[in-house]
This record gives structure tokens, C-alpha cells and sequence, in this order.
């Protein structure tokens, strides 16, 4: 296995047709690679823009690097950054990425080219044997200093699952999804960004799974239309992962061997819980713990949302609806049950000097 350019002429791909929710990339130059210079575990190259700048949504970056590590037998690193080294990247202290032990070509499952096309210019391909999972040729790269566009294909009707928070089906939609990077809370909205953002996504191909992960905590947009997979993110660097699989729980371990395994959870994490916004009293949540016993459902935990609060501020109890001595009546009758409590609390502190919370923290900074 090894990584290397040959020209594209006979196997450009497609433009997007004009129905396209993502035609916006049609008229940009892309990228010419050059000053390739191999490493022990991969390769590094310069990227310059190949025509006039696109300015879509910001200034084009004339000059990026490109560099190609294979972290493990399973792993592969590539990442295109500017290269004066000015635009925002996750800092190690925040997350401690594993920087694998590195292979060389040879020793990897996965297989890197990069290709030259008249129209798009610069693209690569990320390999695993004959089957090609990652492909950006006949796309041109954007690489501007507010907005990143990268273009894979896929195969037609691909079965993709993952880039989530997102309440949605198990599998992605591949004709028409857009998968919104952009961390809120909203309850209910079927197909809409919510709490967490997790830019990672598993295909199933042939029978196996493998994966790519993009490291990077801007606000994005993940499209699959057309059999393309289209990432359009709102700053940062491409700063790609791809994992080998061949089974989705090899996936999963090589992503998490990434970015950090799971915290071990408590054995009553796993039991069943009860939560639910709108309860108008302590006595009605009481009620609803009542019952499961009635109906004989064991029920480990009792969520209660910020109903609770003293109109809405953190750190306070409803003095009428759920009154503090209620409230810690209710706690020692889940632990003399061997239950437990939970108190949702959003992390916003109201601006108000007589906010006695607000109060304390302003007085000691």
C-alpha cells in the first residue's frame, strides 16, 4: 500500500447537477499540490489555490498544508490546514487526541492517493484493498478563512449512519439529509440539530463498516445528496480520521482509541429512569414515583426538570409548587428505597443584583 498522484483524466467525476442543495463549489479553482516530501509514516505536500479565488463566504486561503500520517494499521490521518498556521484548532488540553504509534504504508489496511483534475484540481482517495471509501476528486477543495467545503463521493443508496445529536431515523437518508453541527437545546424536532455534536459517521459497504471522523468545533452542515457526502463548516481546519473497521464495533473502538474511551457509568445508570418537563408540583412527581411501585416497574431513577425552579434560576426551589422541605422529603424516600434523585439545572445565571446567586458570584469575581 502506498500514497501517490496520477492524473484524473479517466475518472473525473461528475459535477453536481444544477438540482443540487450544494452547487455553490461548481465555479471554484481547488487546489495544485506540490513539494511532496515522504516520512517514515506517510507525507506531507504544499497546496497552493489554482485559480482566481471563490470568496463564497469568506477569503480564500492561497497557501495550505497537507499532512499524511498512518496512525495505526486501521488509521488514517490527513489534515489540510493554512499554512501560516491562523486559523483555530481544538487545542490538545481540550481534547487529547492518541497520536497512534505510526506505520508505514505498507503495514496499513488503508491506502492513500491524491490526483490532479483539470476542472477541481487537487483531491485524494482513501482506500481499504480494491474498495475506495473516501473520494474527493472531480470536487473542488474550498478552503477559506470563514468557510471549508469538502466533497466525498458515495456510492448510490449508501448506507450511512452516525453524525448525530439529531432525533432521527437509525439510518441516514442518503438523497436528501442535512445534518446541522450546531449544539442547542430543543425538545421534539425530529431531524434537527439538538445537545451534543459528533462530526463522525460509519458506512456500511459490501458487508463492512468503516468510518471518518472530522476533528473540528465549528458550527457545520454534514449534506448527503446526489451520492456525495458534502461537509460545509463554518471555519477551522479539514482535519480528517479514518478508520478501518471491518466491523462496526471496530469503528467504534478505533474512534474512541482517538478521542478518549467512555467514562465508566454507575451499575443504576442502567436501570430505568423517569423524566419529563411539565410536572406542576412536587406532589405530582411524587404521584408518578407512587405508581411505579403500584404497577410493580422498578425504577432506579427520578428525574425532575426545572419545573422545580423559582422562576427558572439555578440553584432555587419553587416556594409553592416545589418547596424545599417537599423536595427533601421526596430524596429520603427514594434512598430509603435504594432510588435516586436527579435535578436537571441549566447553566445560565441570571443577570439581576438581587439574584442572591448572581450576587456571590459578582462579589468574589
Amino acid at each position: 500500500l502506498w500514497a501517490g498522484s496520477r492524473s484524473a483524466a479517466a475518472t473525473r467525476q461528475a459535477v453536481l447537477s444544477a438540482q443540487a442543495p450544494h452547487t455553490q463549489s461548481v465555479a471554484c479553482p481547488g487546489y495544485v499540490a506540490g513539494n511532496v516530501s515522504q516520512t517514515g509514516d506517510g507525507f506531507t505536500a504544499e497546496l497552493t489555490l489554482a485559480g482566481p479565488p471563490c470568496a463564497l463566504y469568506g477569503r480564500d486561503i492561497k497557501r495550505l498544508k497537507l499532512g499524511v500520517r498512518f496512525d495505526t494499521k486501521n488509521r488514517l490521518h490527513v489534515h489540510i490546514k493554512d499554512s501560516d498556521g491562523q486559523q483555530f484548532q481544538i487545542p490538545h488540553g481540550v481534547i487529547a487526541l492518541d497520536a497512534g504509534y505510526g506505520v508505514r504504508n505498507a503495514s496499513s489496511s488503508l491506502w492513500f492517493d491524491y490526483f490532479h483534475d483539470d476542472s477541481s484540481g487537487f483531491g485524494f482517495r482513501v482506500s481499504r484493498g480494491d474498495q475506495v471509501i473516501f473520494d474527493t476528486v472531480g470536487h473542488p477543495l474550498i478552503f477559506e478563512d470563514q468557510y471549508i467545503e469538502v466533497t466525498s463521493n458515495l456510492p448510490a443508496n449508501a448506507n450511512i449512519y452516525g453524525m448525530g445529536e439529531s432525533p432521527d431515523f437509525f439510518r441516514r437518508n442518503p438523497a436528501n439529509t442535512i445534518k446541522t453541527l450546531w449544539n442547542r437545546g430543543s425538545p421534539d424536532l425530529l431531524q434537527q440539530n439538538v445537545y451534543g455534536s459528533h462530526s463522525i459517521y460509519m458506512e456500511l459497504r459490501d458487508g463492512l463498516f468503516h468510518g471518518a471522523y472530522l476533528h473540528n468545533s465549528h458550527g457545520m452542515d454534514i449534506v448527503l445528496a446526489n451520492s456525495t457526502i458534502q461537509y460545509r463548516v463554518l471555519g477551522g481546519t479539514a482535519d480528517f480520521y479514518f478508520f478501518g473497521g471491518p466491523s462496526a464495533l471496530d469503528v467504534i473502538d478505533q474512534y474512541t482509541e482517538l478521542v478518549g474511551r467512555p467514562s465508566r457509568i454507575p451499575y443504576w445508570a442502567l436501570g430505568f429512569h423517569n423524566c419529563r418537563y411539565g410536572y406542576k408540583s412536587v406532589y405530582e412527581v411524587n404521584s408518578v414515583i407512587a405508581k411505579y411501585s403500584e404497577a410493580n416497574i422498578p425504577l432506579e431513577v427520578a428525574w425532575t426538570d426545572i419545573d422545580y425552579m423559582d422562576r427558572t434560576r439555578d440553584f432555587t426551589f419553587d416556594p409553592v409548587n416545589f418547596p424545599l422541605a417537599e423536595m427533601q422529603k421526596q430524596l429520603a424516600y427514594l434512598h430509603e428505597r435504594g432510588q435516586k434523585m436527579v435535578l436537571i439545572t441549566d447553566p445560565a445565571i441570571l443577570y439581576n443584583s438581587s439574584y442572591e446567586v448572581y450576587a456571590r458570584g459578582h462579589e468574589k469575581d
